[in-house]
């Protein structure tokens, strides 16, 4: 996992735990710090990625509004 600041540890706690629902098995997480997301996080899971970052976020709405 990237996120663009240091997880709290409830939300670590949180996160594995959602996670933990979704995939259905246990969850090893391992975060690094990438600033350039601007604000949230990427999760990458083998082959699922999820992508809340704010960065992914704006140049979706700059598509949009580009349309």
């Amino acid at each position: 996992m990237r996120a663009a600041v240091p997880l709290e540890v409830a939300q670590a706690e949180g996160l594995k735990a959602a996670l933990k629902q979704r995939f259905g098995r246990d969850i090893e997480l391992h975060s690094e710090i990438d600033t350039r997301l601007i604000g949230g996080a990427v999760i990458d899971a083998g082959d699922v990625v999820i992508d809340g970052s704010l960065r992914t976020k704006l140049a979706r709405l700059g598509a949009a509004l580009a349309n």
